[in-house]
């Protein structure tokens, strides 16, 4: 991704209540003052606005920590939802059997609030696993969801019932068949730690000139938000969601606490309700 070389303004918070590191933010900050601090002469007389800087993260692992999930609430929706009806009428003096086959889909979704976390670059998500509740449910979602940068997101996804069955309607009758499908919600709150280290690179090409090659430059992911953050004083606990640890080594690592909470609705119960009346 190229983004022009100029100094990148934090974003304003979506809501008041909501804590938003932008990790994107301070890598390019760190990186157009490395640039500014060791470009050449020649290098130096580049118009600033003609400078395109490719951020990559290529050597950058994410570890994500097994997802914390607490209060929880779950409880069955007061109205089924209807996925197909049909009529059958036996208009003979015997006996007719019906067949009844069907198959239609229900939408499961997932909406995700963050409450704290971190601005991540389009080459990185954070990956939420699912609670143990909705995986034995088999609701359609994958073992996982993926998070962006938005506060507020929402993943949708099909779940398929089929009904496949006879009917048998008396002489002069009409049956009247419906296929309804159960739902359930759950809301809980969630808790995700991450980790990240190695190296991160930048490379700032000549937007001017065919996108020519000007300088590259790296460093260690930990020490440079380290630093940018010491250099603002934002070691605060309004960033106390990120943190810089050291290994037994020596090497540090960046570590991120992303808290938020989740709501999932989906099916969980199928019921073909039949009934009859006299025509």
């Amino acid at each position: 991704m190229f983004n022009k070389m100029k100094p990148p303004k934090p974003n304003p918070p979506e809501s008041k209540d909501v804590e938003m590191y932008d990790l994107q933010s301070d890598i390019k900050i760190w990186a157009i003052d490395t640039f500014l601090a060791t470009a050449t002469k020649e290098q130096k007389k580049i118009d600033i606005n003609d400078l395109d800087l490719k951020v990559i993260w290529d050597d950058v692992i994410v570890i994500h920590e097994p997802t914390e999930y607490f209060d929880d609430h779950r409880h069955r929706l007061p109205k089924s939802h209807s996925l197909f009806s049909t009529t059958f009428r036996n208009n003979t003096d015997c006996e007719q059997e019906y067949c009844f086959r069907t198959e239609r889909c229900t939408r499961s979704i997932a909406e995700v609030e963050l409450e704290r976390g971190v601005v991540f670059s389009k080459e990185l998500s954070l990956k939420l696993s699912l609670p143990n509740a909705i995986l034995e449910a088999n609701a359609g979602f994958k073992h996982d969801l993926s998070l962006n940068s938005c506060t507020r997101q929402s993943t949708e996804e099909e779940l398929s019932w089929g009904v496949d069955t006879r009917i048998l309607v008396a002489p002069r009758h009409a049956a009247f068949a419906e296929v309804k499908v159960a739902e359930e919600e759950l809301t809980t709150k969630f808790r995700l730690t991450s980790v990240l280290y190695g190296r991160i690179r930048a490379v700032f090409y000549d937007a001017a000139h065919n996108n020519a090659f000007i300088k590259y430059v790296e460093g260690d992911l930990a020490s440079i938000i380290e630093k940018e953050l010491s250099d603002r004083g934002s070691f605060s606990p309004l960033n106390s969601h990120i943190r810089i640890e050291t290994k037994p080594n020596g090497s540090k690592f960046l570590k991120i606490e992303t808290v938020g909470r989740c709501k999932f609705r989906f099916g969980v119960h199928q019921e073909v309700e039949v009934n009859q009346k006299g025509t």
